[in-house]
């Protein structure tokens, strides 16, 4: 059942290495999996001098720049690939924006999952934020890989944080080809309100608990306490501390401008990342 077409967004070298190894474990969990590696280069930024001009060689000189680093990125992730014995190709595209992302949305619409990076502000080239264009425009579940990663020997621990909303109930299920593929699987609800004496399902995420056991995964239910924290706090301490290898939870949204961005709770998960998390809506 698990995941058979990976997508892989990478940005410079370093950053690859990181999502290879995270697309390497999602692949282990699955018989035939084929990792789909994606360079897009950007739309230019131009300015005009003074006088209103603008000179066309920048053009050139842009795209020049990153076709040189698409096809150097292209040698390593063969390299690195073959290590894993992994089925893969490479795809340099053209992007409308001047982050990249809507360069990748059509192999994307074809794919199982998008995995990518962090975004890092210590690295320039990976500052810009592009996972909110992914997690709201793909339609695909997104693995997003922390810029300090370091990776598990497998995937055998994973926590879906759940709140009785719809796009938690989203992700849990976006991430059914790693829930029944992994040895244990808990779903974590800060601070449940209390279950009425009238509902049949007295501890809260049982009856997600149910459906999940239904297909095959292994789950646990477990309800956690804030004490005065933060829910995202109180989640990144509990994940941190009980061996979970991958965070699974809901992409929450305001809008803004007309334009969907990040709630509260996810931005701060994804803002300082405890492990590899996968997020969808």
């Amino acid at each position: 059942m698990g995941y058979r077409t990976l997508i892989a967004y990478v940005r410079n070298a370093a950053e690859m290495k990181r999502i290879v190894a995270a697309a390497a474990l999602v692949a282990a969990k699955s018989d035939r999996a084929h990792i789909i590696g994606i360079y897009a280069i950007p739309s230019p930024v131009v300015y005009a001098d003074p006088n209103g001009f603008v000179d066309a060689t920048m053009f050139e000189v842009h795209e020049a720049r990153h076709k040189e680093n698409a096809e150097k990125l292209q040698e390593l992730f063969d390299v690195e690939m073959r290590q894993y014995d992994l089925p893969h190709e490479f795809r340099i595209v053209h992007a409308n924006s001047s982050d990249g992302s809507d360069g990748i949305l059509q192999s994307a619409f074809r794919a199982d999952l998008i995995i990518a990076g962090q975004p890092d502000p210590n690295d320039p080239e990976l500052s810009n934020d592009t996972s909110e264009t992914l997690v709201f425009d793909s339609g695909r579940p997104v693995l997003l890989v922390p810029y300090a990663f370091s990776a598990p020997s497998e995937i055998s621990r994973i926590a879906v944080a759940f709140n009785g909303k719809r796009e938690a109930a989203r992700a849990a299920f976006d991430a059914l080809p790693l829930l029944v593929a992994v040895k244990s699987v808990e779903i974590i609800w800060v601070d449940p309100p209390e279950a009425s004496s009238q509902k049949i399902n007295a501890v809260a995420g049982t009856a997600l608990a149910e459906a999940l056991d239904r297909h095959g995964a292994k789950v646990e239910v477990k309800q956690l306490s804030s004490q005065g924290l933060s829910v995202q706090e109180t989640i990144r301490q509990y994940v941190m501390g009980s061996g979970i290898d991958l965070l699974v939870m809901g992409a929450y949204s305001h809008s803004r401008l007309r334009e969907l961005v990040f709630g509260g709770v996810t931005r701060s998960i994804l803002s300082d990342m405890p492990m590899m998390t996968l997020v969808s809506r």
